[in-house]
This record gives structure tokens, sequence and C-alpha cells, in this order.
């Protein structure tokens, strides 16, 4: 038996040497031919992948071009279920690289100047930081300032200076079982309040007793400093426990009279537990709940009390209040959620129940509250089409505490708050559908419209100062919060991604808003056109983005509605990258190249046409 079997070897090896044989003796050219010897040679083999370990990259705490832009009023408040189960998706398809890999630098320095159209200074330095990778733990640091130094035309009266500086350092350890993050972030913006016209005549009021306080040009800082700890459950089984945690800690400062603080504590954490799971993964069904607590804490005029003018039964009266008052403010929110898939069909669900208010019994001019809201979260998901079309529709909600932080990062042109400003937007219920998908490889989209049923949305309007006298002058040059009641939103959204390879990158978003009452510093449609270009072998980029948007209203100092921008916004940059040597790449950016004079507030023109040119150095 055994010498058949032997024989029935050397005969298979025979049959496999004959293509062999065959491909050698169809290399041969005869001497008639070309007089010459040759010979090509078919090697083939089976195709053996073997994917390596991954390891995770490292995290880059922060990035931002050098555009500084303020911000529009706009919302998007959520309480969607957090989902601790990792979903599944198929490896694609690995793509065979030559080696050696390109290294990748862990660290740059970026340094740049600008200047514009005014002879304005504007100096920029950025440092990023990572160990690399590493399978147990990870470290990172982003630190970054930019200043603006100058004057805008027209306005020239006060410095349009502005800073921004910031700072992150994020750590993580990863072991089998959980992973444990922490962040921590500082940052500080500093702006001058330059809003005033050169024609406006405000010298005289100036000039009297009532108001040397602010004959001075106005400043308004903001300082930030943040820790994050988050904790995630690693469960090694599907039908495991799954877990995470998180503390999140927030002290604002600024400036305002007698300088002001603002603590801000969150906790929260999720936790789920899959208890059905068929045919790997496509028929599956999780059962989890979330928790959140958030307490806020304003103390205005730290160790010092104050006098306050009050309307009383006799007229106008100053009355004083003592320092050291608190404001307390808390939001908890919590909820069981669910979380079914099913071939074509995904389903996220949650019941979230708000509980929020103020407990002011010290503080002056806040009525002690507290108000319950009830969400009926879902989130359904069509896959019409597998990885090319999905309908997605369901319903949300969801309440925000408007802190200092978020205020004065809207709009930094602040006039001293009190605490009647720092009040709860609430999204009370929201309806939203949607089509997502990919037309080919290289396009994805997605458009979506929505109806909200909001309440004090936040918007802004002067100080005024109206007393005797200076009944013809009704304000300087900053802001109060204003909050609108309730209002009902409808938004119409959509955005468009073109990639082919690594050469061409293109995005078009917009977002249409109608809002049923006027909301002041609100424009009705925004979008933005980018577009990237890699060549010469990545070695120069060239890119551009157009930021479009509509005019928008406003109340001026004497309270008469205005419109500011009725022409639209057209803000048009260009830019360029050229990595010259193989550390060193230079960059280029060119801002408002067509020059447009619009205001990002009232009084407050933007900057005209700028650049800024620098090196980013690798190591």
């Amino acid at each position: 038996m055994k010498i058949y079997r032997s024989l029935a070897c050397v005969i298979l090896a025979g049959l496999g040497a004959i293509p062999q044989l065959q491909a050698q003796s169809d290399g041969v050219q005869t001497a008639k031919d070309k007089k010459a010897y040759n010979e090509k040679v078919l090697v083939t083999a089976p195709y053996q992948p073997n994917l390596g370990t991954v390891n995770k990259p490292v995290f880059r705490p922060s990035f931002s071009d050098t555009t500084v832009q303020s911000a529009l009023v706009d919302y998007q408040i959520n309480s969607r279920p957090y989902s601790v189960s990792y979903p599944v998706e198929n490896i694609k398809a690995a793509k065979m690289l030559g080696e050696p890999i390109a290294k990748l630098w862990n660290n740059s320095i970026r340094l740049g100047v600008g200047w514009n159209s005014y002879k304005t200074f504007s100096p920029l330095a950025e440092l990023n930081f990572g160990i690399g990778r590493n399978r147990k733990y990870e470290f990172a640091a982003f630190l970054r300032h930019h200043s603006v130094f100058g004057n805008i035309k027209d306005y020239d009266r006060f410095k349009a200076n502005n800073s921004y500086t910031e700072a992150h350092v994020k750590g993580g350890i990863m072991t089998d079982k959980f992973l444990v993050n922490m962040d921590l972030m500082y940052k500080q913006n500093m702006v001058n309040c330059y809003g005033v016209n050169n024609s406006e005549n405000i010298d005289a009021v100036l000039s009297d007793d009532e108001f040397l306080d602010f004959a001075d040009q106005p400043k308004r800082w903001y300082q930030n400093a943040r820790g994050v700890i988050t904790f995630k459950d690693n469960a090694r089984k599907e039908d495991d426990v799954r877990f995470d945690a998180y503390v999140d800690y927030n002290l604002n400062t600024n400036n305002w009279h007698r300088n002001s603080s603002e603590n801000t504590v969150i906790a929260g954490g999720n936790v789920s537990r899959q208890i059905m799971d068929t045919r790997k993964g496509l028929d599956a069904l999780a059962l989890g709940a979330q928790f959140r607590f958030e307490d806020n804490t304003f103390r205005d005029g730290i160790g010092d009390g104050g006098w306050l003018y009050e309307e009383g039964a006799e007229g106008i009266e100053q009355v004083y209040y003592r320092g050291n008052e608190l404001h307390n403010a808390y939001h908890v929110e919590f909820g069981p959620n669910l979380r079914y898939t099913y071939e074509f069909l995904e389903l996220n669900a949650a019941l979230m129940f708000h509980v929020f208010g103020n407990n002011a019994s010290k503080a002056p001019y806040v009525e002690k509250q507290t108000k319950f809201q009830f969400n009926p979260v879902i989130d359904l998901r069509l896959h019409i089409i597998d990885k090319i079309l999905t309908l997605y529709l369901g319903t949300d909600g969801g309440v925000r505490r408007n802190t200092v932080d978020y205020i004065s990062s809207v709009n930094p042109y602040l006039h001293p708050l009190r605490f009647t400003d720092l009040g709860f937007t609430r999204d009370k219920f929201n309806a939203y559908v949607g089509l997502t998908g990919n037309f080919t490889r290289h396009i994805d989209f997605r458009i979506e419209a929505s109806a909200h049923f909001m309440e004090d949305m936040l918007s802004f309007d002067y100080y005024r100062y109206d007393f005797g006298m200076h009944a013809n002058y009704y304000g300087y040059n900053d802001f109060v919060p204003l909050y609108s009641g309730d209002i009902f939103n409808l938004k119409a959204r959509g955005d468009l991604n073109f990639r082919w390879d690594e050469r061409i990158l293109a995005h078009v978003d917009a977002t249409y808003n109608y809002y049923e009452k006027t909301l002041y510093y609100a424009p009705a449609f925004k979008a933005n056109i980018a577009f990237k270009y890699n060549m010469a072998g990545n070695r120069l980029s060239l890119y551009t983005n157009l930021m479009i948007s509509t005019g928008m209203k406003a109340l001026d100092r004497r309270g008469n509605e205005v419109w500011l921008n009725r022409k639209g916004v057209y803000d048009w940059s260009l830019g360029a990258e050229y990595r010259f040597i193989k550390r060193m790449t230079a960059f280029l950016n060119l801002n408002n190249i067509i020059g447009q004079r619009y205001y990002l507030w009232n009084d407050y023109q933007a900057y005209r046409f700028s650049f800024m040119a620098g090196i980013t150095v690798d190591f």
C-alpha cells in the first residue's frame, strides 16, 4: 500500500512539473531568431494574507487653522443614549504597500507670522508632542497661541487686539480589562471691545463721573481649566456587562467687576448588557441605562459686595448686596436605553428624564425653581441598500445650561453678567428624518430635516445705560445674553464629501434655519465649500475654503432693529503647504481674499484681507 502511495506522489509531482517545463520551453528562442538564449520563469504560490498586530495610534489633542472667526448662534442639543456595545464591521481588503513604510513623525512645531491690509500684526505658535505607538499607554500634548494686534478701519478709536491660548495634555492606560484616559485642558481668551464707530460722539458722555470706570477701552478675558477622567470596561465576552464612567470638572474665571468665577462638576456613566446575539451579530439586543449629573456654582464679586439699582415703589433705589453670593444650578439626566439590530434594521431607543433648576435663595434677581422634562429618544435606521443607502428617522430633545464658558465662546464682548443671564436652553421635543449613503466608493452624502420646539434660545443685545442726563446715549460696546422664550425652529441640512485616494478631497455642507419669530444674530442660511489637492507625491498641497452666510437681524444701541450683512457674507480663503525638505514644511494662508467688510456683531466689523506664512518642523 505504501508503494502505491509513493508511486502516486511521483506521478502527481511529474504532472505538476509539466507546466513549468512548458513555460521554460516557451521562453527559449532559436538561434535562427535572435541567435541567443532567453528564459522566462513564472513562479506562482497561493496568497497567504497576514494581518499583524494593530497598534492604537496616539491621540492628537487638537488642531485648528489660523483663521479666527466668531461663532454664530446655532443649536444641536441631544440626549441620545450612549452605546457601549462595539459593533463589528467587515474588515476592508488589505492594501499591500511597498517597503519601507514611510516614517510618521510624532512631534512638530509650527511658527507663523500674519499681516493684513490694516497693518495688523499676528503671531502664531504651535507645539505637538506624542510618544508614538504603544500597546499599554499613550501620552500626547498640544500647545497653541495666536494673537492679533492692531486696529480696524473706521473703528480705530480703539484697538481690536485679541489673543487665544490653549494647552491640552492627554494620557491613557490600556489593559485587557479596562481603558482609563485623563485629559487636562486650559484655555485663555482675551478681547478688546472695539465696536464704537469713529463717527459716534461719546467723549462728552465718557468724561462724566458716572462713566469714569468705562473711559478706558474695555477688555474682556476668560480662563477655563478643565480635567476629565474616563473609565471604560473592555469586556472580554459578548454577554458580559459593559460600562463606562466619567468625571468632568471645569473652573471658569473672568475679569468682570471684582472678578467672577464659575465651577462646573459633571459626573456620569453608562451600563449595558447584550442579552441576545445570533447569526454572528446580525441579530442582537442590548439593554442598558445612562446617568448624568451637572452642578454649576457661579460666584460673583468674591470677597466683596456692591450696590445695584432696583426699581422700587418710590422710583429707582440703590440696594446693597453682600459678596460671595452663590447661584447653584443643577441638571440631572437619566434613563434606560435599548439597542437592537436585525439584518437591515438598527434601533436605538431611550426614555430620558431631565430634572433641572436653580437653588438661588442667596442670589438677587433669580427665582428659585425646579423643572422637569421627559424626552422619548428613538433613532431608527433602515439600511435599504447595505453600505450604499440608509434611511433614518427619530425623535430627540435635551437641556443645556448656558454657562459663562459657553456664552463667552459664542460672544466674548460681554458686559458683566448678572445671575439672570445664566439660564437653561431647552429642546423640548424634536423629530427628524434623513438619508445617508454613498453614490460611489469616492462620494458619500447626508441630507436631513428636523423640527424643534425650543425654549430660551440664546441671542444677544446691547447693555444700555439710560440714566437721567444720559438718556440720549443708550450704551457702550458690550452685550448681554437675550433669551427667545418659546420658539419653533425648522432646520434642513446636508453635506457631500468626495475623496480620490489621498490626492483630491472636497466637501460641501449647508444649513437652513427657519424661526417662527426673530432670533438676533442667527443667519437663516450658512454653507461651507472646501477643496484640497495633493500633488508632487504629496509634497505640495493646495486648499481653499468658501464660507457663505445670509444676513441677520440685530438691535442697535437705541433698541432699533437693524440688518447686518444684508447682501450676505462671502469669506473666501486660499492656502498652500510645501514640504521642501524631509522634516520641514512651509505654509501660506490667504484669508478673506475678496476683502469683504462684514460684521460679526453689531458695530464689530471683521478683519478684511489678511495672510499668514510660516514653517512646520517635524521631529
